[in-house]
């Protein structure tokens, strides 16, 4: 008995000592986010808080947003715009801002957008954040609400900086569970204009599936080059495209025609797509498909009952209003808040 009895107050111990002190992330530190001085581009800084309370750490982190910490850098919070408050949910975040939010220009709105979904989301417990302005819902350009946002809404381009971001409903085809057909899957999301949308589409392929759905790429696959010429993308994968994703069993043509499907019907100018491996297109696709030769659209891949209840990508996509429920349950007041220059709202940011 006595040895249980030491057991069970070790345990206490251990129970108090990590449940005490800072969320990892915060002993860490966090990426805040601030554009350039010329307003074309997002920049980062580390920042490690004090804050013991998550009222704190988003008084923190609010603050910091709107002071830069050396030159070069500018707070993503232009013109008059202020934070209003913010509210927390289960899983997601929702910050208000005052009603010049609507002022911004479209390259100020998204990266200020961006800037604040990439340095919330990484509070411990918050998946997603939500904008409202005036407690009312965020909408783009065409008046539609804008849904709840993580960091893989915003896509940055691997080579280099950001000079602003653009907007696109991505068209996705994955696996069917037997390796045969193709099931669809839409993905909104901003991407670094420094990128072509068709190297996006390909990255987003590698992910692999997050609504169902089997991968027909391997995550290892690296893309070594994306060009387009008189409508044909021409894409250049290293050798580990050529191998079978682990654990997926996918037919080869269902594999090349997720891509070749998703590009062309995501990217409009687009009427056909190549494939090379390691430079060569004189190849057979995983020893079966071969890849010398222009693959175009073609939706027979696409399961049956996908193409039945397939509207239009633009239809599909019309995202629900959000309720109250869904996002927020306490309310807190930030203080007085402002930033610099000024705008307006949209969906698409200028190249």
């Amino acid at each position: 008995m006595k040895k249980k009895g030491k057991f069970l107050l070790l345990l206490v111990m251990i129970f108090l000592l990590t449940g005490c002190g800072k969320a990892p992330q915060e002993e860490s530190g966090y990426t805040v986010y601030y554009v350039d001085t010329a307003g074309t581009r997002l920049m980062e800084s580390n920042y490690v808080p004090s804050a013991q309370t998550f009222d704190e750490l988003m008084d923190e982190l609010i603050e910091m947003m709107q002071q830069p910490p050396t030159t070069g850098f500018v707070s993503a919070l232009q013109g008059n715009v202020s934070v209003e408050g913010y509210e927390r949910g289960i899983d997601a975040l929702r910050i208000d801002f005052s009603k010049e939010y609507y002022d911004l220009g479209n390259t100020e709105e998204v990266l200020l957008r961006a800037a604040v979904v990439k340095t919330f989301s990484q509070i411990p417990g918050v998946t997603k954040v939500m904008i409202t302005v005036e407690k009312e819902q965020l909408c783009d350009a065409q008046g539609q609400p804008v849904p709840a946002m993580d960091a893989d809404s915003f896509i940055d381009t691997k080579e280099g900086g950001i000079n602003s971001y653009l907007y696109a409903k991505l068209a996705l085809y994955f696996s069917n569970e037997d390796g045969t057909q193709l099931v669809r899957e839409a993905r909104n999301l901003h991407y670094s204009s420094n990128m072509v949308l068709e190297r996006v589409v390909i990255e987003q392929l590698i992910e692999g599936p997050s609504e169902g759905g089997k991968a027909v790429l391997p995550e290892s696959t690296k893309i070594q080059s994306v060009s387009i010429k008189k409508g044909i993308c021409t894409v250049n994968f290293d050798s580990e495209a050529n191998k079978e994703p682990s654990e997926s069993m996918v037919d080869p043509r269902t594999a090349l025609y997720a891509i070749v499907d998703s590009i062309c019907e995501t990217c409009d100018e687009i009427t056909g797509v190549r494939f090379e491996v390691e430079g060569e297109s004189d190849v057979k696709f995983r020893q079966t498909v071969d890849l010398d030769q222009t693959f175009t659209m073609d939706r027979s891949y696409i399961e049956e009952a996908e193409l039945e209840t397939q509207t239009s990508l633009t239809e599909k996509e019309v995202p629900e209003t959000a309720t109250e429920d869904a996002v927020g349950i306490s309310e807190h007041t930030a203080g007085e808040e402002t930033g610099e220059t000024s705008p307006r709202t949209g969906g698409e940011t200028e190249a």
